[in-house]
């Protein structure tokens, strides 16, 4: 696992150093050239590491300041390993998807990429919880720069709703942050901030109500959960497709991820007794985002809150505190993100070839109207796809938690009964979506179908689709440490809370 903590690391510095590279380049054309490279290297070392991970995990240290408690620590384990390839994995899809596109060949817009890329590999694989805020906030600049100066009519208005939603949640964050290194100097002598020792700690329950809700908080806004979704609309409307399908494919992972690697083990006592309300918040989310996106007439604004629709299945899996539970979450977090992706890719490349949506796909562009319509199917869940695969271990965790505290708590059941009515909402507005785009007149002029290099893009994110549905058994196998370890400290809990509940059963 040596060769796998180097190649990662190779990985998180390339991008890192050509987002500043990338802007010395004078050519547009050679810069962008330069940029598919470098993400297709980090592709190439990343799957090396995905291949060669079997669930313990790689990790390495750059440097250490015991006096400050911070530590350069990074590694691959079963809760990052899908949000790293899923990483790695749609940037370059995004880039080449969209190589005509004015904005590819402007520096500003490649170097802002680069950081955007390695903030988020920094911000999954740190151990170390200093420096994951640190790269939280990071991330919070290359994707305004790409909002607001390459973004549509209203991306200003875009940009300040986002900005003010993710600093609003990003202050409680720093304060946990701050909290939990006090008490780590108090229990042992010493500053302390990585996540093993933190998680050891013993927090009285008023100070871990305080760290679970201020994570909470951050990471609701991140995700975005209902109702801290303002921003969400606007913002992926008004970014460019490319974009926009990298915030809703992996940065908003990035609160799912926050929710599962420090909300539970940060917090064990609080996520167990405020779980039920969480999965409540997440079903709510569910529901909302399919009745939203059922409202919509604008298909990038639709597929936009069936993104926030789709986040709360992560959520609701997470709290479930149920190992099949936590593995859908892992998994869906990974499916809805080349699922989501690739249907921006999708609406980008049709405004590329017309300079807006268009209608009837399936006469004017065959292939294009295939791949549509395969991404659509791992939205709906179909069977054999990667969406079915983790939306059915996300429920049967809900279930299993829900009857597990019924009677003396029906919350968690309700929500399970509330959040599988979305399954029927989501094929739905997926199929309302589909007939629009793929089978609406067909009067309009012929448009240019699927070439190469774009099937070299969505390709791949298909195959990811398809072998999750089709063997999830190999993927779930990376992740078991760490779905154990996750939900034993909470289950624990659960032990002492859910009996007194149910006792009168």
């Amino acid at each position: 696992m040596a060769d796998a903590g180097f190649s990662l690391g190779i990985a998180l510095l390339l991008p890192a150093a050509g987002a500043v590279a990338v802007s010395f380049v004078r050519s547009g054309a050679a810069a962008r050239a330069l940029t598919l490279v470098l993400m297709g290297v980090v592709l190439l070392l990343v799957l090396q590491a995905f291949a060669a991970f079997d669930g313990t995990p790689a990790g390495w240290v750059w440097a250490q300041w015991p006096a400050l408690g911070l530590s350069l620590a990074f590694a691959l384990d079963g809760t990052n390993v899908y949000l790293v390839l899923l990483t790695a994995l749609l940037f370059p899809a995004a880039l080449a998807a969209s190589w005509p596109a004015a904005a590819s060949t402007r520096r500003l817009y490649l170097s802002s990429l680069l950081a955007l890329q390695a903030g988020l590999l920094g911000t999954f694989l740190a151990q170390d919880l200093l420096v994951f805020f640190v790269l939280w906030e990071a991330v919070l600049l290359p994707m305004l720069l790409l909002v607001l100066v390459f973004g549509g009519p209203e991306r200003r208005r875009a940009a300040l709703g986002f900005f003010l939603y993710t600093m609003a949640g990003s202050v409680l964050f720093l304060a946990a942050v701050i909290v939990l290194g006090v008490q780590a100097h108090g229990a042992l002598g010493r500053w302390a901030f990585d996540y093993a020792t933190l998680s050891q700690l013993r927090l009285s329950p008023g100070t871990q109500l305080f760290v679970f809700a201020a994570i909470a908080l951050a990471c609701a806004v991140k995700s975005p959960l209902v109702p801290f979704h303002g921003w969400l609309p606007l913002a992926y409307r008004e970014a460019p497709a490319p974009v926009t399908a990298l915030m809703a494919g992996v940065m908003s992972k990035m609160g799912a991820y926050g929710f599962i690697r420090l909300a539970l083990p940060l917090a064990p006592d609080a996520a167990a007794a405020h779980g039920p309300v969480l999965m409540a918040l997440a079903a709510a989310g569910i529901v909302y985002g399919a009745v939203a996106a059922l409202r919509q007439t604008d298909l990038k604004t639709m597929v936009a809150y069936a993104s926030a629709s789709h986040m709360g299945t992560i959520v609701l899996g997470a709290f479930s505190f149920q190992a099949t539970g936590l593995h859908g979450a892992l998994l869906q977090s990974l499916s809805h993100g080349v699922v989501v992706a690739g249907l921006f890719l999708v609406l980008g490349l049709v405004e590329q070839r017309s300079g807006a949506p268009v209608e009837g796909l399936a006469r004017r562009a065959p292939r294009l109207a295939v791949v549509t319509m395969l991404f659509v199917l791992g939205s709906l869940a179909l069977p054999l796809t990667s969406g079915f695969a983790a939306e059915f271990l996300v429920l049967l965790g809900a279930f299993t938690r829900g009857w597990a505290a019924w009677p003396g708590n029906g919350l968690p059941l309700a929500a399970a009964l509330v959040a599988a009515l979305g399954v029927v909402l989501g094929a739905s507005y997926m199929l309302r979506f589909a007939r629009a785009l793929l089978f609406g007149r067909t009067d309009g002029a012929p448009l240019p179908d699927l070439n190469r290099r774009e099937a070299v893009a969505l390709l791949p994110l298909l195959a990811v689709v398809l072998a999750v549905g089709l063997w999830p058994a190999p993927w779930m196998a990376r992740a078991e440490a760490a779905v154990a370890s996750l939900a034993t400290p909470v289950r624990a809990q659960l032990a002492v809370v859910v009996p007194a509940a149910g006792a009168t059963r």
